[in-house]
């Protein structure tokens, strides 16, 4: 996959909807487990699927599901933000 910034690989808890979408609950940033308060955007390329989330402190993160492998990846930045978009 070719990303502008730095794939991190992340342990992730997710449920399906009713009608099947992907749902991220929460997610572990090294010893830290973070919320999910809101979804954003959502698309789908060829390599995986890439979702925009927010925290409980409204920070913003860039998540990708690698098809490939079948992991979970935080996205950052090229500026080393922690994890925001």
């Amino acid at each position: 996959m070719n990303t502008s910034g730095k794939m991190e690989k992340i342990e992730i808890t997710t449920r399906f909807s009713g009608d099947g979408k992907l749902i991220p609950l929460e997610f572990s940033l090294g010893e830290k487990t973070i919320g999910i308060l809101n979804i954003g955007r959502q698309w789908q390329t060829k390599e995986g699927k890439h979702i925009l989330v927010m925290d409980t402190h409204h920070n913003t993160y860039h998540l990708y599901f690698e098809l490939a492998d079948l992991s979970w990846y935080l996205i950052r930045d090229l500026k080393g933000s922690p994890g925001k978009v």
